[in-house]
């Protein structure tokens, strides 16, 4: 069967890569009769939809909105008795001529409702052999089994740079009286960070940015960064995590500072002209205690990157539905907000259902993580801590995952010499004054962590007997400290022996420490 004259495109495709309205044009122009859009923005879907029905076609299409509040709308004319949801399918199917139809919510009613579905059902055959569309509209992917193999399933992306950048503007112009001190640089760091938003998300936060201001600069856009931490929040899943101290701050790890500084500048302009691919990400190994989270934290202030934690746990928590969803949405949130640091902590529990052959949502969960990982495009690095390597599958340690994995042993003395600084100078205490080199020989076998632990602790004591602070006070907790290398030197000698001994791991520089 021939196209009608309304269902030739006016242009032909010359965008390898197809927006969503030229996605949405082909399902047309394929007779795809049912399709549900992913989205929380059902009101800048709408707009888009009935500009392609407008200018897509050669012969403009008719644009028919419907919600349970209004019924069907058409040119800003409700429609008589459309309210309920099967009445409006039954004017669906009896329209004549060429249309997309919106419909939002109608997810929370097929729910609860088998007769809609089976109705649903009967407009999909209604419809195949005729230029009409169907569209619903739903926050996550929902079809009901019944209709799996009827509904095709399109996400409708989150506001492009390009619309950012338009919204700035507008934005900017709306603003009265207030100087506006932005060079194109500072435009581009607030359109930067605002994305991963939706449109009505970046304007409230361009507009709290700019509000109370006597003049608009770059130190503005902190509060867009603040406003997208508590909306990426607001799932529960995905975290910003602020990071207050930076590489220089963390004892040892020499190795891994040297193999960040030569990718430090892996995202610029030049790099790319260069011919460089951006690293996938890194694993952390090793003993609890010696500084894996910490050195992803300084990573993010290392390369200047946000840095955002995946909470595995509230993947399979189904905590924003079920937890294949929770994932989907996660690495799309993830995506958008690139370029970005993903720090996922004790990835090991988070695969560990795979292990056993579970066989279900964690395999499925996995395997479309090592997906991503594999085929991402956008400049999200992976930045993962584990404690326990063995427990890991080799597919997820294979070359191609991680571009290295560093294996963080105990501090050796002259780390644990630079940790004791660190931490004392930290917190606002001269280490000139204290006799580091002796008392990093008196703490053999003690972690990063338990070290910070010593100087917090001596601070303690030295406050509350209100005197300075001194070495007799680390000595005295040194004293009162057993180290974990001690109450488990079983456990450690198998953390040390399993990565050495696993060729599949790849395990690189494992005299790293902190």
């Amino acid at each position: 069967m021939s196209l009608p004259e309304s269902a030739v495109p006016a242009t032909p495709e010359t965008n390898p890569k197809p927006t969503f309205a030229e996605e949405i044009r082909k399902h047309i122009i394929s007779k795809y009769s049912l399709i549900n859009v992913v989205t929380f923005e059902d009101f800048r879907c709408g707009k888009t939809l009935a500009e392609l029905c407008k200018v897509g076609f050669k012969t403009p299409l008719e644009f028919f909105s419907w919600s349970s509040t209004d019924g069907l709308v058409h040119n800003d004319k409700k429609i008589d008795n459309t309210h309920e949801a099967i009445k409006a399918l039954d004017y669906v199917m009896t329209f004549e001529g060429s249309a997309i139809f919106l419909f939002k919510d109608l997810y929370s009613e097929l729910k609860e409702n088998p007769k809609l579905v089976r109705k649903l059902r009967d407009v999909y055959q209604a419809l195949k052999n005729n230029f009409k569309t169907l569209i619903m509209t739903s926050p996550t992917a929902y079809v009901p089994n019944e209709m799996s193999k009827e509904v095709a399933i399109l996400d409708f992306p989150l506001p492009t740079l390009t619309e950012l950048e338009k919204l700035l503007n507008l934005t900017l112009e709306s603003i009265k009286g207030v100087p506006i001190e932005l060079s194109d640089q500072d435009k581009d760091d607030f359109v930067k960070s605002a994305t991963g938003l939706t449109w009505d998300e970046a304007r409230l936060a361009f507009l709290h940015a700019f509000s109370g201001r006597k003049s608009i600069t770059r130190e503005a856009v902190k509060v867009v960064i603040e406003e997208k931490s508590r909306i990426v929040r607001k799932d529960g899943i995905l975290e910003y995590i602020d990071v207050d101290f930076s590489m220089s701050e963390i004892g040892g790890l020499e190795n891994l500072k040297d193999w960040l500084l030569a990718r430090a500048r892996f995202f610029s302009k030049e790099a790319q002209k260069f011919g460089l691919s951006a690293p996938k990400g890194i694993l952390l190994t090793g003993i609890a205690g010696c500084g894996k989270s910490s050195c992803v934290k300084a990573i993010s202030q290392y390369w200047r990157l946000p840095l955002m934690r995946l909470d595995m746990t509230k993947i399979y928590g189904g905590v924003v539905g079920n937890p294949e969803e929770s994932m989907r949405r996660a690495l799309m949130t993830i995506e958008a907000v690139a370029p970005v640091i993903l720090w996922i902590e004790e990835i090991e529990k988070g695969v560990a259902g795979f292990n056993q052959g579970d066989g279900g949502v964690t395999a499925r969960i996995f395997s479309s993580f090592l997906t991503w990982m594999q085929e991402k495009k956008s400049l999200v690095f992976v930045a993962a801590t584990a404690n326990q390597i063995d427990q890991l599958p080799p597919e997820l340690l294979r070359k191609g995952r991680f571009d290295e994995i560093f294996f963080t042993d105990l501090p050796d003395e002259k780390e644990r010499a630079e940790i004791f600084k660190v931490h004392i100078s930290k917190r606002n205490h001269d280490p000139v004054k204290f006799k580091l080199v002796e008392l990093a020989k008196a703490t053999n076998g003690f972690s990063g962590a338990e070290i910070e632990q010593v100087v917090a602790s001596g601070m303690f004591t030295a406050f509350s007997q209100k005197r300075k602070f001194n070495d007799l006070d680390l000595y005295k907790e040194i004293s009162k400290t057993v180290p974990l290398s001690t109450t488990m030197a079983e456990q450690i000698k198998e953390i040390k022996r399993g990565p050495t001994n696993a060729p599949s791991a790849q395990v690189n520089n494992p005299s790293l420490s902190t």
